[in-house]
């Protein structure tokens, strides 16, 4: 059996790792040029830092297991913090007793180590996926290369984005929601300022919903182009309402907001912004941790099948080879 896997997200790479280790030929590919997905790391002149996710938890036995042997490899550790909330304009600390992760040096470390052994082709956008499960299935990509002969094809890439290349294919089109994800705008500032070291991590208002104090995190590189590192995540509604904000406009803002909040005054030497359109996933959103057509040997996965988690990422790409397998 050969599989296709489009995405080299946690649950696209998951997915192909469980398949290679059952003998299974896989390939994977990815439109961008690095791994992980919403792990993505930024790295610029002055600084390198985790642009998506910041943190994850480990809930399911099973994932619990995978995260402590990452944890003996060096490839996670313990983020051991008590977050901060804003509440009436105060920072307070937070009640909640979460134990938290992140890859080391970088959260997409995770999906270096679940890459390992498997072919994954990056910078290479699928445009289409041509055939049937009865002549094979074919992959089409941007660049016009086509590549034939799969057996199953398994989508992780956003909802949103699997619409279009199955739509006319299968009945799983009409299972996935129209709109699935909310945006984010992602701000990473770097600045010169004391600020006192307990504050590692912040919830937020309606407009910054969290921030991680970067330059504290296990593993974290010290630099002399600041003296700390914060990466703020803006909140859904407010990221959807001004999409078409001047990245500058979003880095003042954030900047500002920060200041505020910390009741501090800090300089910010550097800045960078990104404008996540997939990012967490509307609350509303109810699906299975997988779909799978078994006719037509097509099946979709990823983290928006479970609640947008790095967790439900992974579990969804064991779930949707234990589908595969038994069709």
């Amino acid at each position: 059996m050969k599989v296709a896997v489009i995405g080299a997200g946690v649950a696209g790479l998951c997915c192909a790792r469980e398949l290679l280790c059952r003998g299974v030929e896989v390939d994977v590919f990815e439109k961008s040029r690095g791994l992980g997905g919403r792990l993505a790391n930024k790295r610029l002149h002055w600084g390198q830092f985790d642009l998506g996710a910041q943190y994850f938890t480990a809930r399911d036995q099973r994932f619990q297991q995978q995260v402590s042997i990452w944890e003996d490899q060096g490839i996670v550790q313990r983020w051991a913090f008590t977050p901060s909330v804003l509440t009436a304009d105060t920072l307070q600390p937070s009640p909640d007793k979460i134990l938290r992760y992140v890859g080391s040096p970088k959260m997409n470390s995770i999906a270096h180590a679940l890459a390992e052994g498997l072919k994954v082709v990056c910078q290479t956008r699928v445009t289409g996926v041509t055939g049937s499960a009865k002549e094979g299935w074919t992959i089409c990509l941007e660049n016009k290369d086509r590549h034939p002969g799969y057996d199953w094809v398994v989508l992780t890439v956003p909802g949103e984005q699997c619409i279009p290349l199955i739509a006319e294919k299968t009945v799983l089109a009409e299972k996935i929601p129209a709109y699935i994800h909310r945006p984010c705008w992602s701000l990473a500032l770097a600045t010169r300022g004391v600020v006192a070291s307990h504050i590692q991590g912040i919830f937020g208002d309606e407009s910054v919903t969290w921030v991680s104090r970067l330059s504290s995190r296990p593993a974290s590189p010290k630099s002399a182009e600041y003296d700390d590192l914060w990466m703020l995540h803006f909140s859904p509604e407010w990221s959807a309402m001004n999409e078409q904000l001047l990245p500058e406009t979003v880095a003042s803002l954030g900047i500002e907001w920060l200041q505020n909040t910390l009741r501090v005054t800090l300089s910010c030497e550097h800045w960078y912004p990104h404008y996540w359109r997939y990012a967490s996933i509307k609350s509303n959103i109810e699906s299975p941790s997988v779909l799978v057509d078994p006719e037509q040997h097509l099946a979709i996965a990823g983290a928006w099948c479970c609640q947008g988690r790095v967790e439900g990422a992974y579990l969804s790409g064991l779930d949707v080879v234990d589908r595969l397998i038994s069709s």
